[in-house]
């Protein structure tokens, strides 16, 4: 038995995202997109902009010295031309809630969802000309109001993510395919970096000493088979690291979303031994027309999530130890979890991770902080089923909180073997 424990400073804690939590974003392109797509109505979501007491008294139970939200941009701005102040003042309220009880508020400026009118003036989204422009006056304005409570700002969560959702494969508005349109992702891609630099300073603009970045969703990647190096490098270049390259020297930290590994092959018409990633369906057709194709865990390597994912908690500390050698930047961990509704492998899930982490920043990582996705069950961009949540939510604590509350406030846990 062995003792991993943690920096005093390290930060411990967990995220949500406006249109998944807070319910009733009637202005996003986002609710009318649902029923486009088929999804299930996220509707009241976990009702977050109603129960914030109760989300601020989670994160107490818990012992959380911090906490990301997003701020949505439908509500701040519901028609080109007028900003609530109301709905931006409630923001406020919360980060400053936050910070009295000690807990660092970060605060997310693109989360995915983007105002309907947004898209009815653009109907290509970032292929607008203006629409730079006009986030960068949402930005603005929101920052401004809360540059006095927030110090710790993301751009955009996830941009590659987006930009494939948006431009790849038709799931999230304008719902493009890459088949049809395939230097759109590219075009769009160049537009959202540019527009991070300008949203990093401006920012620092408003407040000197703020710290500001993005996040990214970063996967462990190895070969199919050998032979595949060369497509890992590629894809990881496109998917990974072209966004941040594009975004350096305007970073005060690197911000990494991690879940799961993929296997990348580049051959996408030859017998594999692996399944294909839940999620990444839909861009299998333009995925191949690009000459890869994506899979996840092979068969018999684990259980996957219930999202199908597969659990590989030494791929966190991989990617960590490399992005930091390329970067020499300080590292957050801003998203890890794992969809689980019975809530038997979260605890596992944290510790395992969390080993994988302390072992990257043994080796010199200089991490500062680990958010679990998610703080409570929410929107999963399509449906309820699946679960990340420390909590319910009822705001009932699911299997595994315990576990990483005490982790919070002691800064260290027990790992066996």
């Amino acid at each position: 038995m062995a003792i991993i424990t943690f920096p005093k400073a390290f930060l411990w804690g967990a995220s949500t995202a406006a249109y998944q939590v807070e319910g009733g974003n009637s202005g996003s392109a986002l609710w009318a997109w649902e029923g486009r797509k088929g999804w299930e109505p996220s509707g009241e979501a976990a009702g977050s902009w109603e129960r914030f007491d109760e989300d601020l008294a989670c994160l107490k139970s818990l012992g959380l010295n911090a906490y990301r939200f997003s701020v949505e941009w439908s509500r701040v701005q519901p028609s080109p031309d007028r900003f609530d102040d109301g709905a931006l003042g409630r923001y406020v309220g919360w980060a400053r809630r936050l910070q009295a009880e000690g807990i660092r508020p970060f605060v997310c400026l693109h989360h995915f969802s983007e105002p309907s009118w947004l898209l009815e003036l653009h109907p290509e989204g970032w292929l607008g000309d203006s629409v730079p422009a006009r986030f960068l006056r949402f930005a603005e304005r929101a920052a401004g109001a809360l540059k006095d409570d927030v110090a710790d700002w993301v751009t955009f969560n996830e941009p590659m993510v987006f930009l494939v959702g948006a431009y790849g494969m038709g799931h999230f508005p304008p719902g493009r395919r890459l088949l049809v349109r395939p230097r759109a992702l590219a075009e769009a891609g160049a537009r959202m970096a540019r527009t991070h630099n300008e949203a990093y300073r401006l920012l620092h603009r408003l407040r000197p000493e703020c710290r500001a970045g993005f996040t990214q969703n970063v996967a462990a990647l190895d070969p199919a088979r050998p032979g595949d190096e060369e497509a890992v490098e590629s894809w990881d270049r496109f998917m990974h690291r072209d966004f941040m390259d594009a975004a350096r020297g305007r970073m005060d930290y690197l911000g990494i979303n991690y879940y799961t590994r993929i296997f990348v092959n580049r051959s996408p018409f030859s017998p594999l031994p692996g399944r294909a990633v839940p999620g990444y369906a839909e861009l299998q057709a333009g995925v191949g027309r690009l000459g890869y194709r994506l899979l996840g865990g092979r068969r018999g390597e684990g259980e996957p999530t219930d999202m199908g994912w597969e659990v590989h908690p030494e791929g966190l500390g991989r990617v960590v130890s490399a992005l930091w050698r390329e970067h020499g930047l300080p590292i957050l961990i801003l998203e890890n979890g794992i969809a689980d509704a019975s809530g038997l492998r979260r605890e596992a899930y944290i510790r395992d991770h969390l080993a994988s982490l302390a072992s990257a920043m043994r080796q010199g990582a200089e991490v500062r902080g680990y958010f679990h996705w998610s703080l409570v069950d929410n929107y999963e961009w399509g449906s309820y089923r699946p679960r990340f949540g420390l909590h319910s939510r009822d705001r009932r604590p699911c299997p595994g909180a315990e576990f990483y509350g005490r982790v919070a406030r002691s800064g260290e846990f027990e790992v066996h073997g």
